[in-house]
């Protein structure tokens, strides 16, 4: 039993080490592995040294290639923020990749760079040419300009302010039972305070009462300090009291005192 498993273990072992140096295809463990094809998707390739890469077989797409643009159309409203486009591809595989998403065809599309600022950088005008000898960075404008005068993003980008508008009349429209106005007459609870709040002409007028002029006081909002030097009404402003506040700090428009606080 020991001579067999010896002889087992010692003709299999040098089977699998025989696929691996032999030269030709060889059904052995080794050769399984050593024949698998390697593929890498775009990633960071700084940590992976270059003398691994090649015995693989790897070849590595810098992340570097890789640059991040808006794109813009000359017909339509829309921007698409941050498209992925490789420095390496040509002007013409550009636009073959943006006529998918824009709906304009490549042959009627011209391309201008523009810095983030919405300044033209280049007009990218050579097909062949790449799209980072252009100077690309991230964080640019693609800027797509459609030359057909009957392209349909045209049609999509313009108002069609010829078909006419259907109106009502107004005795036709209050004959009707379905319109919401009827509806809010039949239902009044329903829309009881939805209106603008109205506002006494004495609001808050027992808190002003208590308010003297020259007394110290802090706004809410701003933190501000300073002292009071109005407390009345203010009839152009809306109902109700106010009081007017002279800050310690050269802040605001006034002096705090009634009608000055109006520039307030």
């Amino acid at each position: 039993f020991f001579f067999f498993f010896f002889f087992f273990f010692f003709f299999f072992f040098f089977q699998a080490e025989d696929g691996i140096r032999d030269v030709e295809r060889s059904r052995g463990l080794g050769d399984v592995y050593k024949r698998q094809n390697w593929r890498v998707s775009v990633f960071e390739s700084r940590n992976i040294p270059n003398n691994l890469c090649s015995a693989f077989g790897i070849t590595i797409k810098e992340m570097s290639d890789i640059v991040k643009l808006d794109v813009t159309h000359s017909n339509l409203s829309m921007r698409m923020p941050e498209l992925k486009f490789d420095r390496t591809q040509s002007v013409a595989s550009v636009k073959a990749s943006l006529e998918k998403r824009v709906g304009t065809s490549a042959d009627n599309m011209n391309l201008i760079l523009k810095d983030s600022s919405g300044n033209t950088v280049s007009t990218l005008s050579d097909n062949e040419s790449s799209l980072g000898s252009y100077g690309t960075q991230d964080g640019y404008i693609l800027h797509v300009v459609d030359t057909n005068p009957m392209s349909i993003t045209k049609q999509l980008g313009e108002e069609n302010t010829d078909v006419p508008k259907y109106k009502i009349e107004e005795d036709k429209y209050q004959a009707r039972e379905d319109t919401f106005a009827k509806f809010k007459e039949k239902n009044p609870e329903l829309f009881k305070g939805k209106g603008k709040p109205k506002i006494d002409d004495e609001f808050e007028a027992d808190k002003a009462a208590a308010i003297k002029i020259d007394n110290r006081c802090q706004v809410l909002k701003t933190k501000a300090r300073g002292a009071v030097k109005y407390v009345g009404k203010v009839p152009e402003k809306a109902p109700g009291y106010w009081v007017g506040v002279l800050l310690d700090e050269p802040l605001g428009n006034s002096d705090g005192k009634y009608p000055n606080l109006l520039n307030g």
